[in-house]
C-alpha cells in the first residue's frame, strides 16, 4: 500500500461536499462532532490532516460510507438502519478501507502513523499531574520517518504542553509532543520526565555524578545515577521526537 493510494487530501475535499450536499455549515458539522469549526476547516482546506479519531467520530455522527469518504468508492451515504451497513463504522472497517495495522499494534496510513494521544498534560515548568495507564482518547498522525523505533511494549504516545518555560528550545505553550520510550536517550536530546508524579518536558544533560534537567528558561533539576535507579525517584518516560506546535492563528 502506498500514501498515494488514499491521500488525505482527498478526505478534506469529500468532506466539503458532504457538508454542503446537506446544507451543513462548518459549525453546524463541529457541533455534530463536539468539535471546534477550527478543526473542520482544517481537514477541508487541507491544512490539517484528519487524526483516525476524527474519521471514527465523523462516520458515527454522519451517514457517510467510510469507502466514499476514504477512497472515493460507492454512494456517499449508506443506509443507517441497516444492521448489515453497521460496520461500516467500526474501526475494523477502516483498517479494510486503507488503515493498515502494523506488528507493534498502531495504524497506520501510507507513509503516517496513529499515534495515541495521552490523557494527561506535560508541564513545561513545574509539572502535571500524571499516571502510570494513559487513557487513549485521540490519534495524531505522525511520518514513520520521525516516529522513531516502533515497539509493542514500548509504544510512542502524543502529550499536549503548558507552559511556557521550553519555548527557548522551539516548544511553544499549547505544543503537542511526540515521545518515544523505544528510542536511545543521549545527553542533550529533549525527554519526558515523571517526578514526584508530575509530568514535565526538559533538556536532558549528563554530569558525572547524574543527570541535569533543564527548561529554556534557566529552571533545573539535578537527579543522581542512585535516584534514577530509585522507584521513587524521577523517571524518563521516553525521548520526544516530534514538536507539533500550534499555529500562530490559533487553528
Amino acid at each position: 500500500m502506498t500514501f498515494d493510494k488514499y491521500p488525505l487530501t482527498q478526505i478534506g475535499k469529500r468532506l466539503r461536499r458532504y457538508r454542503e450536499s446537506q446544507n451543513l455549515t462548518q459549525q453546524g458539522l463541529a457541533n455534530m462532532m463536539n468539535l471546534s469549526r477550527a478543526y473542520i476547516a482544517g481537514v477541508e482546506s487541507v491544512n490539517r490532516e484528519p487524526s483516525y479519531n476524527f474519521l471514527q467520530k465523523l462516520l458515527e455522527a454522519t451517514g457517510l460510507s467510510g469507502d466514499w469518504l476514504l477512497r472515493g468508492i460507492g454512494p456517499m451515504l449508506i443506509d443507517t438502519q441497516s444492521p448489515e451497513e453497521g460496520k461500516i463504522r467500526d474501526i475494523e472497517f477502516l483498517a479494510d478501507a486503507g488503515l493498515e495495522r502494523l506488528d507493534c499494534g498502531l495504524f497506520a496510513l501510507g507513509d503516517k502513523v496513529y499515534v495515541p494521544m495521552s490523557s494527561i498534560n506535560a508541564c513545561c515548568g513545574s509539572g502535571f499531574d500524571a499516571f502510570e495507564d494513559y487513557c487513549i482518547g485521540d490519534a495524531i498522525t505522525v511520518s514513520r520517518k520521525e516516529i522513531g523505533a516502533l515497539r509493542a511494549d514500548m509504544l510512542p504516545y502524543a502529550v499536549r504542553t503548558e507552559g511556557k518555560s521550553m519555548e527557548g528550545y522551539g516548544i511553544k505553550e499549547g505544543s503537542t509532543v511526540i515521545v518515544n520510550p523505544a528510542e536511545d536517550i543521549y545527553s542533550g536530546c529533549v525527554v519526558m520526565v515523571i517526578y514526584d508524579d508530575m509530568a514535565s518536558i526538559k533538556k536532558i544533560y549528563d554530569t558525572p555524578d547524574g543527570k541535569d534537567l533543564l527548561a529554556s528558561n534557566g529552571e533545573k533539576i539535578h537527579v543522581t545515577y542512585e535516584q534514577l535507579s530509585e522507584d521513587w525517584g524521577p523517571r524518563i518516560r521516553g525521548r520526544v521526537m516530534v514538536v507539533i506546535s500550534p499555529p500562530d492563528d490559533g487553528i
